[in-house]
């Protein structure tokens, strides 16, 4: 494609972001319809990140990733909640937020574990963050308890704290956590490609516990292992990039694009 002055800019920002498969997936949907946009990669180091965002005049949308979330929001003159995934530049020249993390997560449940809703009823999500306080808010009208674990206790608390059925556990006490959970998503970045792993207690989960990992890189973590060791459905984090990335899509450019072929691409890249 060739890229004019009229060529719209999209793109992800986070540190990091050379790890990301969002250039990949979105230039290809932009190539699928013949769009006259290009979406880039964009790291992202800053001591004041709402002021960073808000001076990134020249991008007509953007995906947000670790550890901006809540920066996205607080950036834009409209969101959604406390804590944005998807940016989108309005005629006002002002950003709106959006969180597409929860129905995205939701969209790759359902295709794991169609039968989720009748089986899950107590959530554990590890990790407190931007992108766990979107899947627990997405999760929540549909569950009993969510329970976040979190190295840092306060963010924890924080995080349940927003969200009417939420609950915190000690990072401490994974074990109990475990074997207590119908559905276990790990949000951090453990297990992440040249970051720490963690040695998770899955031999103490229920039998008919689900495990999610939103790590892609790589696709099979080490939490992943340890479930299919044990027969658990293991639901792993490419399914919730595409399906948070198609919702950006169409917020964007107001098209529902091809999962099936974006996940075909990724695969490709990740081969």
């Amino acid at each position: 494609m060739s890229i004019t002055a009229a060529t719209k800019v999209y793109g992800v920002i986070g540190d990091p972001v050379s790890h990301s498969l969002s250039p990949v997936m979105h230039n290809g949907w932009i190539a699928d319809h013949g769009l006259d946009a290009v979406y880039v990669a964009l790291p992202l180091k800053s001591d004041d990140p709402v002021a960073a965002i808000r001076a990134l005049n020249g991008f007509a949308g953007l995906n947000v990733t670790v550890p901006y979330k809540e920066a996205a929001a607080k950036a834009a003159a409209r969101s959604e909640g406390l804590a944005a995934n998807v940016l989108r530049r309005e005629e006002d020249g002002a950003f709106s937020a959006f969180n597409t993390d929860g129905l995205g997560f939701i969209d790759s449940l359902s295709e794991g574990a169609p039968d989720w809703r009748a089986r899950v009823r107590r959530v554990l999500i590890l990790g407190a963050g931007g992108g766990a306080l979107g899947l627990g808010q997405a999760l929540s009208p549909y569950v009993d308890t969510i329970h976040f674990a979190n190295r840092t206790a306060a963010r924890g608390e924080q995080t349940a704290a927003a969200i009417p059925n939420g609950r915190t556990t000690r990072w401490d006490d994974l074990e109990r956590a475990f074997g207590h959970a119908d559905l276990i998503v790990q949000t951090t970045t453990l297990g992440m490609a040249d970051q720490p792993e963690m040695d998770w207690p899955v031999a103490l989960c229920r039998p008919n516990a689900i495990i999610a990992d939103i790590v892609y890189r790589p696709l099979d973590t080490p939490l992943l292992q340890a479930a299919r060791a044990r027969n658990l459905i293991a639901i792993d984090g490419l399914g919730m990039l595409i399906h948070q990335g198609a919702r950006a899509f169409e917020l964007w450019f107001g098209i529902q694009p091809d999962v099936a072929k974006a996940r075909q691409r990724l695969l490709a890249a990740l081969a």
